[in-house]
């Protein structure tokens, strides 16, 4: 009993890891720094477009991307299901409330979960709960309750706390794998700022609930046969101006359609955000019932697509040419995207504007990790591509520079944090864990599903799209 395997994984929500270095350095995680970076490795991953809980949390649990599992957002819209007028649960979605259950049964069937493939998990506070009861769910009747407390009254320690005592509470069940998540870091930096106060002490929160877990994992004699992995489902950074992006429609005469709108009749647009740093728009008025393509973009958006390319707000467009090419658009000019069986190719047209150069080969999906890893847009040729898989993906994808992000209306608490997007900020996220012979090369929070698997001695599934690092 004293051997039997066990993967803890702290999700901490929104960790940055440049403050979880800096708080490190400092001597403010102690047990962090002793426990795990010691035997271990800090390390920085990338995670997905679009850069989101829920969305972002795929990869870890599935081992997929958020376009492969067909959930290209925390919001959505189905333009066959919406154009077909039918009064049905696939026509559009936000998870942000009481759809928030249905992200489940909105999973593929034909992937398994990290809790379905192990025998004896628990859950805390994740979205992805398909196949557990309330015995290997342990926030399932509660955590509606803490969410709209914490929401109502901007106090998320409580929240975390509440969690680990589920966490340690589980420990007796001699469980061997533990999935649990933080929010506090997030929902702090929404609220207040990514460096806020507050903010902070949640990081000091969770290490201090680390210390007590690998305690008792000591007296329990597991330790030793631990996995333990800290990391994040994206960062987030300051937010000074709000831009709605659906009232720039609106405003400019399109019957737009926009959450917790959504019984509009006959609408032109409609604008589903995520993270409030990315926006789907979905245009119904040329071809309401599939995604739109290439010159049929220019054709709907008319002068409304230069207008909003130019805005001091907006960081890219981007959108399909078709199933294989997409355009990428800037005010610093424009770049397609190629996706062939041999790779994907970045090719400049009227400018760069994911300032990577032209690659003047295909680049399979590891290089192109490898090439874009450091660059302000990790990971962007593939994370673009994968998206576009999905046919809920909006027939624009809007992007906001830091600093902005694309709602005003109806946001409340307002937001003064903000992810989402594919920028560097918001795309790595912290990799620390008690193991350093693990591959030493660039990763995806993808690369953690097959890798844990692998670590447990378990068979990995083919149809994902992490790399094992083991």
């Amino acid at each position: 009993m004293k051997n039997d395997p066990l993967v803890l994984f702290y999700l901490i929500d929104g960790a940055r890891p440049d403050v979880m270095k800096r708080l490190i350095d400092e001597g403010q995680l102690p047990n962090i720094r002793k426990e795990v970076m010691e035997p271990g490795v800090f390390r920085k991953a990338s995670s997905c477009f679009t850069s989101t809980t829920g969305p972002a949390n795929l990869p870890f649990l599935m081992g997929c991307f958020p376009g492969t599992a067909d959930i290209p957002g925390i919001r959505w819209l189905d333009k066959k299901e919406f154009a077909s007028k039918k009064i049905g649960k696939y026509r559009l979605r936000s998870y942000n409330g009481i759809e928030g259950p249905w992200f489940n049964s909105d999973l593929p069937t034909d992937r398994k979960t990290l809790h379905e493939l192990f025998n004896n998990s628990r859950n805390i506070y994740s979205m992805i709960t398909r196949s557990l009861g309330s015995d290997r769910d342990l926030t399932k009747y509660t955590k509606l309750f803490h969410y709209l407390t914490a929401h109502l009254n901007d106090e998320w320690h409580d929240v975390d706390e509440a969690g680990h005592q589920k966490l340690m509470m589980s420990l007796d069940d001699r469980p061997d794998f533990i999935f649990a998540v933080f929010p506090a870091v997030d929902s702090f930096s929404h609220i207040h700022d990514p460096f806020d106060d507050d903010t902070i002490q949640a990081y000091i929160n969770v290490d201090g609930y680390i210390g007590e877990a690998v305690e008792k994992l000591k007296k329990q004699g597991r330790w030793q046969n631990t996995l333990l992995i800290i990391s994040s489902d994206h960062g987030l950074t300051s937010t000074h101006t709000h831009f709605d992006l659906a009232n720039f429609f609106s405003e400019r005469g399109r019957n737009t359609l926009k959450h917790p709108l959504i019984f509009k009749n006959k609408p032109d647009v409609s604008v589903m955000i995520s993270g409030n740093a990315m926006g789907h728009v979905y245009l119904h008025d040329i071809i309401p019932d599939r995604p739109l393509y290439g010159r049929e973009i220019y054709d709907s958006m008319g002068s409304l697509l230069p207008e909003l390319v130019k805005r001091k707000e907006i960081d890219f467009l981007v959108w399909r040419e078709s199933d294989e090419i997409f355009t990428i658009e800037s005010s610093g000019g424009r770049a397609l995207v190629l996706r062939t069986a041999d790779g994907f190719t970045y090719l400049p047209q009227t400018g760069d504007p994911l300032g990577l150069g032209e690659t003047s080969q295909s680049l399979s999906q590891m290089e192109s990790l490898e090439v874009t890893f450091d660059s302000y847009y990790p990971d962007a040729l593939v994370q673009i591509a994968q998206i576009f898989l999905s046919t809920r993906t909006g027939d624009i994808l809007v992007t906001s520079k830091n600093g902005y992000d694309l709602r005003d209306s109806w946001e409340w608490p307002e937001h003064h944090g903000t992810h989402g997007s594919l920028c560097r900020e918001h795309m790595i996220v912290p990799l620390i864990m008690n193991r350093n012979d693990w591959m030493n090369r660039a990763a995806r929070t993808a690369d953690l599903y097959p890798s844990i698997l692998k670590w447990a001695g378990m068979k990995v599934p083919d149809n994902i799209d992490g790399v094992s690092l083991v």
